[in-house]
């Protein structure tokens, strides 16, 4: 598993009023791996790594509703992946807090 494996299943996770996944709209500033040397099996030989995977992003409105559904979806997307034994994400504030607002 690489930091390019990881952007792509992010690429999965969409922000539901812009309908466009949160790679192409430019939110994630950084994603990396990191290997996690306290998962379960960690000191098993044969076993396959694990990683923690770190996020930063920016939010992609004010909205806290959407942006704590937007957290849960990365989470949940990348709880799917083998390799991965927990997700660390740092939400920033959105660029333009004024797109984001509003009714749906």
């Amino acid at each position: 598993m690489t930091d390019d494996d990881l952007v792509n299943a992010l690429r999965d996770c969409y922000d539901t009023r812009q309908q466009r996944n949160i790679v192409d709209l430019g939110l994630i500033q950084s994603a990396a791996l990191t290997l996690d040397t306290e998962a379960p099996g960690a000191t098993v030989r044969g076993l396959p790594p694990r990683y923690i995977a770190r996020i930063t992003l920016h939010a992609p409105g004010s909205d806290e509703t959407r942006n704590a559904q937007l957290r849960a979806q990365i989470e949940n997307r990348l709880a799917g992946l083998q390799n991965i034994s927990r997700t660390e994400i740092e939400m920033l504030p959105a660029l333009f807090p004024i797109l984001g607002g509003g009714r749906p």
